[in-house]
């Protein structure tokens, strides 16, 4: 069974078929990345563009997700409609997390600058003053690994907020060295990004074009086989179904046709229902 929660999955769609021959993941990333390389450069103008009144970060990076989620899964996307439909469905629960955010980020960059002066300053007790930084650390690269799987897991599945936070603190512990590489590529390019604006101020034009999707993309790549793996494949195992995610059509597409050569029948007066793949709402 998922890690918490029993509540149903919104929309699993399809995608690469479980079974598919895979290619290493270096390689995989970097085909798809630059398959979709232009489109991820709109879409990070527009998760930017929404993003710029601060309370909408949260709906913001979830539009984002759901167009970054279609790609992982190779399913067909319309940016724009997606990027929408992400944002417009999922506000709720995105909204309060982009706040805490902030709050968390806020609160991060504070202690590590106060901390070591308070600890410069202290005649006595300078230790506890850093031991109290490396708290605050530890605790903001946790919530920030908790980050990689809170967004998909809002614009995934049908699970509370409660359950949310709980796996994706479980999946930040259990996947703990794909979670590290993730963290290492984010922290690498966001001092690469802060470096290049530091040393002349004509580079902050890339924020807008380029790291917030490269980034969203390396995240949802890494972190969303870990969902699949222990949260929305087990919901299905437990059912005797399989996570339709791995087909071959998205979760708006019907099968209108069939190839059953050799297989005709005589056309019958009724109207043939069409078949839909499964969808968990």
């Amino acid at each position: 069974m998922s890690l918490f929660g029993s509540n149903n999955y919104e929309k699993a769609g399809s995608g690469v078929a479980k079974n598919a021959p895979k290619k290493k993941p270096f390689f995989a990333f970097f085909e798809l990345y630059f398959r979709k390389f232009w489109k991820l450069l709109y879409l990070n103008f527009l998760t930017f563009l929404f993003c710029i009144p601060i309370v909408t970060i949260g709906p913001a990076l979830a539009g984002m997700t759901k167009v970054l989620r279609n790609y992982v899964l190779e399913k067909n996307s319309f940016i724009f409609h997606d990027f929408w439909k992400g944002f417009s469905q999922n506000w709720k629960k995105s909204l309060p997390v982009g706040l805490l955010d902030i709050l968390f980020a806020v609160s991060a960059m504070a202690a590590i600058k106060v901390y070591p002066e308070m600890a410069n300053n202290a005649e006595s007790g300078g230790a506890f003053y850093i031991v109290l930084c490396a708290i605050s650390l530890s605790f903001a690269l946790v919530v920030l690994m908790m980050n990689f799987y809170i967004m998909p897991m809002i614009v995934a599945t049908d699970l509370n907020f409660t359950s949310i936070v709980k796996n994706s603190f479980y999946l930040a512990c259990i996947a703990l060295k794909k979670n590290i590489i993730t963290l290492l590529i984010v922290v690498l390019i966001s001092l690469t990004i802060y470096v290049l604006v530091f040393l002349h101020i004509t580079f902050i034009t890339l924020i807008p074009i380029w790291p917030i999707s490269f980034l969203g993309f390396v995240i949802m790549f890494n972190s969303y086989p870990q969902i699949q793996k222990y949260v929305i494949d087990p919901y299905y195992e437990d059912r005797g179904e399989v996570n339709p995610e791995y087909g071959s059509f998205s979760d708006d597409d019907e099968v209108l046709f069939t190839d059953k050569g050799g297989e005709e029948a005589a056309i019958e007066s009724d109207k043939s229902k069409r078949k839909k793949n499964k969808t968990i709402s």
